[in-house]
């Protein structure tokens, strides 16, 4: 925020140098500093007359004037093509200096002596106008100090606010901060003005608001008779000052009043207004609007928008529209005025991309009774300076009046806090110099009434800061907290994080950090059912894009969206879920997922690698299980909605459901726009921490060989490998020490409905030598076994 010196010293005149003024800003909390002093500047330049001008007889784009300066009248060489007698102009004397550092002196020009120079606003630095000189209003004294007139020779201080100070966005509201901590009291600006009383606002205008939860108060009054033109230098200067560029009377004053209080205000050109009626509703779907800065945007009804009996003419709280700008042929104006929920604002304001100095207010709350005066203040400015008539009274619609709220504050509590005594007194004070109202008080605890503009303001801890800004920070002594020391070891859910994060690391994995966030459109892509878990999403109150609308329920949406447009990836990410439990309460879960795609980095300079498939994610999932302790894992077929049917799987260990892995669907690769195979797995670790690993028991080394058989059989396809292998280790008994598959074969001969599964047996006593009898006795067990069980006949 931008504050002008000389401005500011209107409202309050402190007497304070900008030096002290940014230190006691700062004290309070406030960080300030001085962007531009100007303090210096224009000495030697005064108020000019332009008596007579001449065409150069040796330039046809000089001209030979003649300038009362007071005290002289001066012969000055002028290129400027505006410049003509009768004007009121500011003249640099010989041996000012100007601002860029260039010296007036008294010298030939084309063969005419040159005693000064006529400036334009750009040698002047006052703005980037350079297309003539500067003219300003009749009846200023020639010779007069240009720098003491004009407020000119200004310093500017930039105030870093932080969110919730939004009420320190304008030069009364740091004017605020000053009267209070001072003592001088508050000047505000004059709002007198003299209405037409043979019409009404409420003639011209019909005020309707069809969404009151998003703009409770909405006021407009009506201007007649008004001149568009060039607002005057005093104007134009202290805008500039503050970082707004003029633009004609009209808008500048609204701009004007933006700067001075702090509540944004529009003007319609009243004639693009069809049938003077005023709707506030949300926008329809698909709804096109296009702005003043000529873009065009496709609307929602998450937008709100000022409409008229035809179309919207504006976007609520962030900018106007094109179709009802104020031209330079406007001569009829409705004044809004209104306060507009901030969190609807922020969505269409980051919805749309629009920022303006408007929304940025009304993001962080604007003052809803304040906005009588700055619309008072806009229409008193109008009719001074266009020329026209204010229409009696104005239109306003406030459905539900909004309370202040009363907030108790206690000095033992102060006390506490600071660490200092505070009188109560002294508080008192303190808050009502801050415009508090004091509703009752016991001596012990005060309760005051808070006015709208402290939007920040709602527990007692928040007055509490404000009487410790306004004491003294440096007031509070330091004292170490007296807090009891326990040491302890890492939760087993942060070592388990800790521990996975460092093997996928070195297993060749990068890590991946999402938004926390989805949007209803990613669920569906994920083909998610009505019932599924995932649909029992947790809503955010204050999205930060209109897509991002709710908490993840899975890792996985975020991945794989960040998966296009890569060729080779392999990803993991470890972080925190969401589920909504009841309207106001949600689960969190810590959960561990991996996303791999079909092409594999090669790493290798012929740039081949093999392709990757589900078996690659499973030697993942085992390396993760060993790595956590899991002596075996299980998978077991799985119906996950965004995995093919038959290529998925749940990880078990111990009985307990660990996570799930799959390839992803065609319909979710292509919603995502990823042009090749996914393979994904997502673990719980909050059940991994709640089902621990049983200790590693180490084995002493056998010191007897073991036996080797290889096995196939011809099985129905219905018939998972895992059920063979644990049949094997039945029938095989304590001689079965390993069972690998290492082949499964379909077609061929052996027979439709039908596959081949392979494995490789491994035969061991712990306590002697095995004979080759005893293993093909174990062998031919396992066969009959199989057979009789599963139906399996040996290949």
């Amino acid at each position: 925020m931008l504050i002008s010196v000389k401005w500011m010293e209107e409202l309050i005149p402190t007497g304070l140098s900008p030096e002290n003024i940014a230190v006691l800003l700062t004290d309070l909390g406030l960080e300030t500093s001085i962007v531009d002093d100007r303090r210096g500047w224009y000495q030697g330049m005064v108020i000019g007359k332009v008596l007579s001008k001449e065409s150069h007889p040796n330039a046809d784009k000089l001209s030979l004037c003649k300038v009362d300066v007071g005290e002289a009248t001066l012969d000055i060489v002028c290129g400027a093509p505006n410049v003509g007698a009768g004007q009121t102009v500011v003249v640099a004397r010989v041996g000012a200096a100007l601002p860029d550092g260039m010296k007036i002196e008294k010298r030939k020009v084309r063969g005419q002596v040159s005693e000064g120079m006529i400036c334009s606003e750009s040698e002047l630095m006052l703005s980037t106008d350079h297309d003539g000189i500067m003219t300003l209003e009749d009846g200023l004294a020639p010779g007069a100090s240009f720098g003491d007139m004009y407020e000119v020779c200004d310093t500017v201080l930039e105030v870093d606010l932080t969110p919730n100070r939004g009420d320190c966005l304008s030069m009364i509201g740091i004017a605020r901060e000053l009267a209070a901590t001072t003592g001088t009291p508050l000047r505000m600006p004059d709002t007198s003005l003299d209405e037409d009383p043979q019409a009404r606002s409420s003639d011209k205008i019909d005020v309707q608001i069809e969404a009151p939860d998003l703009c409770p108060r909405y006021t407009g009054r009506v201007i007649t008779g008004l001149t568009a033109a060039k607002s005057p230098f005093w104007m134009r200067r202290r805008l500039a000052a503050v970082g707004v560029r003029a633009i004609n009377n009209l808008v500048d004053v609204t701009n004007y009043v933006l700067m001075e209080t702090g509540h944004p205000l529009h003007a319609f050109d009243l004639r693009e207004v069809s049938g003077g009626r005023i709707v506030v509703r949300r926008a329809n779907d698909g709804e096109r609007f296009t702005t003043l800065d000529g873009k065009s945007h496709q609307l929602s009804p998450d937008n709100l928008v000022i409409a008229d009996a035809k179309r919207a003419v504006a976007l609520a709280g962030v900018m106007g529209g094109e179709n009802s700008e104020v031209k330079d042929t406007t001569s009829e104006v409705m004044l809004e005025a209104a306060f507009f929920d901030p969190s609807s604002v922020r969505r269409t304001s980051k919805g749309l991309g629009i920022k303006s100095e408007s929304s940025y207010r009304f993001e962080r709350g604007c003052d809803v009774e304040g906005l009588i005066f700055a619309q008072d203040r806009a229409a008193s400015l109008m009719v001074s300076l266009g020329g026209g008539k204010a229409l009696a009274g104005r239109v306003d619609a406030y459905p539900r009046k909004i309370e202040k709220r009363k907030v108790t504050i206690r000095q033992a509590r102060v006390e506490a806090i600071m660490g200092v005594s505070v009188e109560m007194e002294r508080i008192e004070e303190i808050l009502t110099g801050l415009e508090m109202e004091k509703v009752s008080t016991d001596g012990q605890a005060l309760m005051v009434e808070v006015p709208h503009f402290r939007f920040d303001i709602e527990r007692e801890i928040d007055l509490v800061e404000e009487v410790a800004r306004f004491v003294g920070y440096d007031k509070v002594k330091p004292t170490a907290p007296e807090v009891p020391v326990s040491v302890t070891g890492l939760s087993r859910s942060l070592r388990i994080r800790r521990a996975l994060r460092r093997h996928l690391c070195s297993i060749g994995l990068m890590e991946g950090m999402r938004y926390s966030f989805v949007s209803m459109s990613d669920i569906d892509r994920f083909l998610i059912p009505a019932e599924h878990p995932w649909r029992r999403l947790a809503p955010i109150d204050n999205p930060l894009t209109s897509e991002w609308t709710h908490m993840r329920p899975s890792l996985l949406p975020g991945l794989v969206s960040a998966i296009k447009g890569t060729r080779e990836t392999s990803v993991f990410e470890i972080g925190v879920v969401f589920q909504q439990t009841s309207p106001t309460q949600s689960d969190e879960r810590w959960m561990a997922a991996v996303v791999l795609t079909e092409n594999a980095n090669p790493g290798l300079w012929e740039g081949r690698a093999p392709k990757r498939d589900l078996f690659h994610m499973k030697g993942v999932a085992e390396s993760m299980a060993s790595h956590l302790g899991y002596s075996e894992v299980t998978f077991l077929p799985s119906s996950h909605p965004y995995y093919y049917p038959k290529r998925q799987a749940d990880i078990l260990a111990g009985g307990v459901k660990l996570g799930s892995m799959g390839q992803i669907r065609p319909e979710t690769l292509g919603a995502y726009q990823v042009d090749q195979e996914l393979f994904t797995m997502e673990w719980d670790l909050d059940a991994v921490a709640a089902n621990p690993a049983p200790k590693t028991m180490c084995e002493k080394l056998t010191k007897f060989p073991s036996v080797k058989r290889d096995l196939a059989v011809v099985v129905d396809e219905s018939v998972t490998a895992r059920s063979l292998a644990e049949a094997i280790k039945k029938h095989g008994g304590r001689l079965v020490r390993q069972v690998e598959i290492f082949d499964i074969y379909v077609g061929g001969k052996i027979g439709e409905g039908k596959k081949s599964v392979a494995f490789s047996l491994e035969f061991l006593d712990e306590t002697r030598t095995l004979v080759d009898e005893e293993a093909s006795n174990a062998f031919e067990k396992i066969v009959e076994g199989l057979g009789r069980d599963l139906g399996a006949r040996l290949r």
